[in-house]
């Protein structure tokens, strides 16, 4: 099964500046994209519906961050937003989750049912929500049809969570979407824990990864993150991830048992 591939747009917010959205859209085309997953502080958000008929990429989901004193900003996005009906939200009014991050989704899911939208929680280290058990815990609590959950390969794998099999299983009834990156365990990366690097880098094994989601089913659209911390060529950033996730595709089709791993002999 050949997923829907998108790309979160932070990897075109460079340390020189931000590419023309003209510029994303035409990148992402060109190299076999399916969509973008945009950031809530784009500048181009009132440009989504036009997106798909220009360059025929969805935008997937709008990525989105929520602490104390954003409440205004928040509401005014499930409020405002058309042409893309999935919000990726992270929860950081605090060190853990807390009423105010409560407060805000019950607040936000009565909007989600007018407009038709959808919440996918999304566990962020260093933010108040940050593994996938406390996202869990609160659709379980909510009990939400709106309300469900990103499963964050690289956040899962910088918060060392670990057991894979067992996290996939929990976040499973609310599983929305996955995103994946390359990264290994490093000071030198994001908030000190892991780098963030294109698909054929790093020591995260994203084949067993997504070998554990094809044995479950998981048919659904696939994100891409990038970071400012990359370096080099975004377009050359881009085509190497697109490469190495066929290439994982293809083998995983070919050879699904490859991905069936036992536990570490030490």
């Amino acid at each position: 099964m050949k997923h829907s591939l998108h790309h979160m747009d932070f990897i075109f917010q460079t340390r020189l500046g931000t590419y023309p959205l003209a510029a994303q859209c035409e990148m992402l085309a060109e190299l076999g994209y399916q969509g973008m997953t945009m950031s809530a502080w784009s500048k181009d958000l009132k440009s989504i519906p036009l997106i798909k008929s220009q360059w025929g990429l969805d935008i997937g989901a709008v990525y989105l961050i929520y602490r104390e004193g954003l409440e205004s900003f928040v509401t005014n996005i499930f409020e405002s937003i058309e042409g893309c009906s999935t919000i990726e939200l992270a929860l950081h009014s605090g060190d853990e989750v807390t009423d105010l991050d409560r407060r805000m989704l019950e607040h936000l899911l009565p909007i989600c049912e007018r407009r038709g939208l959808q919440i996918a929680l999304y566990p962020h280290a260093r933010y108040g929500m940050q593994t996938t058990s406390e996202a869990v815990a609160l659709c379980e609590e909510f009990n939400h049809p709106r309300l469900g959950i990103v499963f964050n390969g690289y956040h899962w794998y910088a918060n060392q969570e670990k057991a894979l099999e067992q996290r996939l299983d929990a976040v499973w009834p609310w599983l929305m979407q996955v995103n994946i990156a390359g990264a290994r365990m490093s000071p030198l990366g994001w908030g000190g824990l892991a780098t963030i690097e294109p698909l054929d880098e790093g020591e995260l094994d994203n084949f067993a990864l997504m070998g554990a989601l094809k044995r479950r089913g998981f048919e659904g659209r696939v994100g891409v993150l990038g970071w400012e911390s990359m370096g080099g060529d975004v377009y050359g950033n881009l085509r190497r991830s697109m490469t190495a996730f066929r290439s994982l595709e293809h083998r995983l089709a070919a050879h699904p048992e490859w991905a069936v791993l036992q536990k570490l002999p030490y």
